[in-house]
This record gives C-alpha cells, sequence and structure tokens, in this order.
C-alpha cells in the first residue's frame, strides 16, 4: 500500500474494515437519537409558529391572499406574513430543484451523522439536525403551498422576511463548518503529538540501546587478574 493510499484511509477510516469492527449498534442508537431529536424540536417550531403567526385568506379562485401588516414588533424583532417563492439567499433554483437539495441535504446530514462513534465528537450532529431541519421545514411549506411561508423580521435591519427553517439552515451551516474545522484541528493536533511521541520513544529506546552495547564491549574488555597469561 503506497503513501498515498495510507493518506486517504486516514483522512476517511470509514472505507477501512477496522472502523467497522469497532461501530457498534450502541453508536447508530445514539447517533440516531440525538439526530431526530433536534430534527423534530426544529422542524416542529419552524411548523407550529408558521401555523399560528402566517395570516391568509383563500378567495373565490382558490387563491392565497396573504394579509399584510404587522402582526407584533419590538425593538430586536418582529412578525409578519409574507409569500416568498424563492430562497432566502436566491440560487435560481426552481421549486423541483430545491426539493432535489432539500432531499439531499437531509440525506447527506443524516448519513454522515451515523458515522461519528467517538463520543468527543458528537456535538456535530446536532447542527447537521438543523441543517435538515431547516430544510425539511421550508420544503414543506414548497409541496403545501407552493411558496415558502416567512414571518419573521429583524425591525434593525429590516432588509427581508424570514422563517425558522432560514434560521435553522444558517445556524447549522455555520455550526457544521467551526464543528467540522474544530475536530480536524483537534484530531490533527492529537495526531502530531503521538508522532511526537513515538519519535521521543524510538529516540530513548536507541539510546538504552546504543548504552547497554557499550556497556556490554566495556565488559568484554577486562582483563580478569586472576587468569595466568
Amino acid at each position: 500500500m503506497d503513501k498515498k493510499t495510507n493518506k486517504f484511509f486516514q483522512w476517511f477510516p470509514i472505507f477501512t474494515k477496522k472502523f467497522w469492527k469497532q461501530y457498534t449498534w450502541k453508536d447508530f442508537v445514539i447517533n440516531l437519537s440525538i439526530y431526530f431529536i433536534f430534527f423534530a424540536v426544529t422542524l416542529l417550531i419552524d411548523l407550529l409558529t408558521k401555523h399560528y403567526l402566517f395570516k391568509y385568506t383563500v378567495n373565490e379562485q382558490n387563491e392565497i391572499v396573504v394579509q399584510s401588516g404587522v402582526i407584533y414588533q419590538n425593538a430586536l424583532f418582529g412578525f409578519r406574513s409574507v409569500k416568498h417563492a424563492g430562497t432566502t439567499i436566491e440560487i435560481g433554483l426552481t421549486n423541483v430543484g430545491l426539493h432535489i437539495v432539500s432531499f439531499i441535504i437531509i440525506i447527506v446530514t443524516l448519513s454522515v451523522s451515523f458515522l461519528f462513534k467517538d463520543k468527543k465528537n458528537r456535538w456535530i450532529i446536532p447542527f447537521l439536525a438543523l441543517l435538515s431541519g431547516g430544510a425539511m421545514g421550508n420544503m414543506v411549506d414548497r409541496f403545501l403551498f407552493d411558496f415558502v411561508r416567512d414571518i419573521v423580521f429583524l425591525p434593525w435591519i429590516d432588509t427581508g422576511t424570514f422563517n425558522y427553517a432560514d434560521a435553522w439552515l444558517v445556524i447549522g451551516a455555520i455550526g457544521t463548518v467551526i464543528s467540522g474545522l474544530t475536530i480536524y484541528i483537534i484530531n490533527w493536533r492529537n495526531e502530531k503529538k503521538e508522532k511526537q511521541q513515538k519519535l521521543e520513544q524510538e529516540k530513548q529506546n536507541d539510546e538504552q540501546w546504543s548504552d547497554l552495547s557499550f556497556n556490554s564491549e566495556q565488559s568484554s574488555n577486562i582483563v580478569d587478574p586472576n587468569n595466568d597469561i
């Protein structure tokens, strides 16, 4: 096995037999539980707030008419109903394309969440679940209404209206990136420390072996005075 292959398996241990031998059903259950708890909570918050705060009526043509106006506002945030056919960050996709992107986000985050067998790294799972919950919340809207229900705005920087699903997507993305970098740095430092300790141990063993060899040579060169010449 060449150096490039070894490096690949160091970065992606999930492709090794050793990883799957150490991976247990308990790891699977714990990771799945963490993921779905955060997924369910974030999805419920998004859908319930939209249900109670998004105000609209249906006219005779069976068209949804959004009731304009501020429902509630303070210095930090406010609520109003806005019909949004696109995304908070415009990416130029149709609803079908957005459904596909949302589905990919859910599948990828769920799959990645299963792979953490070290409990020290499991704190990234809630951020992955936030991404998934946000994607699912807006996907439900597009299935039911063919648009996204936006309800939240910030009076002190009123550049648009969004919903909790959008917030989960932003927080989840930022948290996932920061968590991933943190885990990478910690693992890199631990690996570097282990290599340094291994080198020091090998150096110490070499020194002990040299001392032992030197003492052995000296012992063999000592002349016994009781022996006849």
